[in-house]
């Protein structure tokens, strides 16, 4: 039998092996004196496991279930990302063992006799802790046009965001979100800094632009603050907007709830419904405070956030982009995320995307299966029914190969699935009979059985006759 290898030791401490191979690896420790003596040394280390299990993780005021789960989650990932790091932290463990019984008996030797050297007593000192509170994470969950990180043009869905970090658009935009419903949306032309990213305290610096912020409500010992030159904006829960120029002043409307503006010269409350107006370099009042009109209230989007917020949300979600022709408005599962094309992080799975028509009516246009990997969709060219449509449709419906359509369907008409499914698509067709363009735009099929329809309907022929561009459906 091979030497038993250190972790099936702990294993067997911990009661996680049955009798009869517990007996074994006990029995050939008998006969290995190397095995004999790693048994030893896990078992004194296994004595302290209780303890170390004891210790609680950090308290966290700031939204504690959460906190505690990304501490428990997380932590358990690094141990299982990094398995050989595993027998470090238990030699680590064996020596602080060790470490302890050699100080109960005097020194790291046998002998139990006192030192032959005087020792003075001196009153012993606590050393002093200094904790350091967990940083937060920003995730990207909306980007487009021209955004830079720190200076330089990265990709932004592969950073994770954090203190000192600072973001800069020109023509573009970026939504980040830190926690379930608490997310900010920096706008084009503007400037924001990270300066503090943490459990305790956000303090975002924003130099010039506009930012949208939603954050969930604040416990009594947590500090959101907004700096916009010389004023300074405290949040307790609430979503608002800030826009700051150095020369033009500042702006503040707030949505819901509530935020405080303050300067060198006082405070002022902005609530719900109102904003404050603070032009130049003007001292921040009361009188400058003014309702809202709807419409002013309505135009206060808040920030994408994902409908779900986890410690690992980074590796369940994946960018998803939208690539249009020209700048036009999109939806993603229902919920608009304005002019495209954009990348927004989406879940693993089906998602739908929609683009707005001239007259700014959405319609579909095709839905994507997203994995943990980027993905992209390009929105096919509005499509505007032209022509004699009625005569082309029949040609199409005529040619198609309808023994290679129900090959398509064969595998889930077996499953009792294929009742009911159905193809949506844009086509053209100019005089000739040459196709200029088929794309599936909405379907409930498989993506293998879609693109196989696809195939199809791609291999029907045409006469000549007149062009035509129009949607249609295939009922399956």
């Amino acid at each position: 039998m091979r030497h038993v290898a250190p972790h099936r030791w702990a294993d067997a401490f911990a009661g996680k092996l049955d009798d009869a191979e517990r007996a074994e690896i006990e029995a050939h420790a008998a006969t290995c004196r190397a095995c004999a003596r790693a048994r030893d040394r896990i078992k004194l280390a296994s004595g302290s496991f209780p303890a170390l299990r004891a210790i609680q993780p950090p308290e966290i005021a700031w939204d504690s279930v959460r906190a505690r789960v990304h501490w428990s989650v997380s932590s358990e990932r690094r141990v299982r990302s990094r398995p050989r790091q595993h027998w470090t932290w238990l030699a680590v463990a064996i020596g602080a063992a060790a470490a302890a019984g050699a100080i109960a008996t005097g020194g790291f030797g046998a002998s139990t006799s006192p030192p032959a050297t005087p020792v003075t007593e001196t009153t012993p000192t606590t050393p002093t802790v200094v904790a350091k509170l967990p940083v937060l994470a920003g995730l990207v969950s909306r980007s487009s046009g021209d955004v830079s990180i720190d200076g330089l043009r990265v990709d932004p869905f592969e950073r994770v965001l954090g203190p000192n970090d600072s973001l800069s658009t020109g023509n573009g935009r970026i939504d980040v979100q830190f926690g379930d419903a608490s997310a900010f949306s920096l706008g084009p032309g503007s400037t924001l800094a990270l300066v503090r990213f943490d459990a305790s305290a956000i303090e975002l610096a924003l130099t010039a632009g506009s930012v949208d912020i939603e954050v969930s409500a604040r416990a009594p010992d947590q500090r959101f603050v907004v700096i916009a030159g010389d004023r300074t904006i405290v949040v307790r829960g609430t979503q608002f907007r800030v826009v700051h120029d150095d020369v033009k002043g500042t702006e503040v409307a707030c949505k819901h709830g509530r935020v405080d503006v303050s300067d060198s010269t006082g405070k002022v409350e902005v609530n719900g419904g109102h904003e404050l107006v603070v032009r130049g370099h003007d001292p921040v009042t009361a009188t400058r405070v003014a309702a809202l009109s709807a419409d002013e209230i309505a135009a206060l989007t808040p920030p994408i956030t994902m409908p779900v917020w986890n410690s690992d949300l980074a590796h369940n979600s994946a960018p998803l982009e939208v690539a249009t022709s020209g700048n036009r408005n999109v939806r993603v599962d229902g919920i608009e995320l304005g002019l495209a094309p954009l990348r927004v992080r989406v879940m693993a799975g089906r998602h739908t995307v929609e683009a707005a028509d001239g007259a700014g009516r959405f319609r579909a246009a095709g839905w994507i299966d997203v994995s943990a990997k980027p993905a992209r969709l390009d929105v096919p060219t509005e499509v505007a029914p032209t022509g004699d449509i009625a005569a082309r449709k029949r040609q199409l419906l005529a040619g198609i190969d309808q023994m290679r359509l129900a090959s398509c369907t064969r595998r889930i008409a077996k499953q009792g699935l294929s009742s009911g499914t159905y193809v949506q698509f844009a086509i053209s067709v100019d005089r000739a009979g040459a196709v200029g363009f088929l794309n599936v735009i909405g379907s409930d099929l498989p993506s293998s059985v879609q693109d196989c329809v696809k195939n199809v309907l791609q291999d029907v022929r045409f006469t000549t006759g007149p062009s035509a561009t129009w949607r249609d459906r295939l009922d399956l």
